[in-house]
């Protein structure tokens, strides 16, 4: 899967729409953001850009050079690791309050370690390296909320291996649509729980290394037994989360 950098993205200037723009901000207490007081907002803004990225468009390619740091501001992306033989495979999803971050420090590669591609129309704000890690050593609540991201989603990570190495294929679904689940409640905070799927059926068979015909099977058996329900293809209306955690193998 090829594609080129989308130098056609709506860019705004540094600090863009204002002081404003980050205090009215939907996911800025779910963001690392929530860790700054209102003077540090300001200090984080002055260096933001803000991009927007069209779905099927990628913001970094893998191997390609990344001199930025950027927060999911709305939309969903999907993280994509390509093998030599040309094959690539979906290896995570991005939703808002997410952090596109690479390694930190003088010594740190700079190449992007995986793809970054909109699934959705995607907002973005964009840091600078370099002045984003200025920030970290001025504002510690900022570097501890960072790092406290890190070992979530390395304990996320090591999940996703026991889910690919060891569960069964009724327990992936399940677990799929649990972690959408509670990405979305998290997000909403309201204990709604519906929600449209970030990406169809052929992609989430890639994601939990399954074939899309079983998926599709696992999918009709939830559906029958009543723990989900659609409205439509990709609408979920209903969830029960009890009975999804259970088959989940949790």
């Amino acid at each position: 899967m090829v594609h080129r950098m989308a130098h056609d993205a709506l860019s705004l200037p540094s600090g863009a729409g204002g002081s404003d723009s980050c205090t009215n901000c939907a996911i800025r207490h779910s963001s690392l953001c929530g860790a700054l007081s209102t003077s540090e907002i300001n200090d984080l803004n002055s260096i933001a850009r803000r991009r927007t990225i069209a779905p099927g468009q990628p913001y970094v390619m893998e191997g390609e050079t990344s001199r930025d740091f950027a927060n999911v501001t709305s939309g969903v992306a999907k993280l994509i690791r390509g093998a030599e033989d040309g094959r690539s495979q979906i290896v995570g999803l991005l939703f808002p309050s997410d952090f596109i971050v690479g390694s930190l420090g003088k010594n740190a590669s700079l190449e992007a370690p995986q793809s970054v591609e909109a699934v959705t129309e995607l907002k973005l704000c964009v840091f600078p390296r370099l002045q984003f890690e200025e920030l970290l050593h001025d504002y510690p609540s900022l570097e501890f909320k960072l790092l406290n991201r890190t070992l979530d989603e390395l304990q996320i990570a090591r999940e996703w291996m026991v889910l690919l190495g060891r569960k069964t294929a009724e327990e992936r679904v399940a677990s799929f649509f649990l972690y959408l689940t509670r990405k979305m409640n998290n997000l909403r905070c309201n204990g709604q729980t519906s929600f449209d799927l970030p990406i169809g059926r052929a992609e989430i068979a890639d994601y939990i290394g399954l074939t899309l015909e079983t998926v599709s099977r696992q999918i009709s058996k939830l559906k029958k037994d009543g723990v989900i329900s659609f409205d439509g293809t990709k609408h979920v209306s209903y969830i029960n989360e009890v009975e999804l955690a259970g088959r989940a193998g949790f």
